[in-house]
């Protein structure tokens, strides 16, 4: 094999791991965030801040 063809294996190899720990990154953050959600929305509902989008629509007729 050819110095430039290793070149290119090292480089295609190096991208796709690269590649592959953004998502496990990505999808660990998504993760995170839709629990802070959860924690959120909790806290405003126990609060009695929260109100869903039917409950909004009945009130509005009156």
């Amino acid at each position: 094999m050819s110095a430039e063809l290793i070149g290119i294996l090292s480089v295609g190899v190096a991208l796709g791991a690269l590649i592959l720990a953004g998502r496990r990154d990505t999808a660990q953050r998504l993760a995170d965030m839709d629990r802070r959600l959860a924690r959120v929305e909790g806290l405003l509902a126990g609060l009695g801040l929260s109100v869903r989008a039917g409950q909004l629509g009945s009130t509005a007729g009156d």
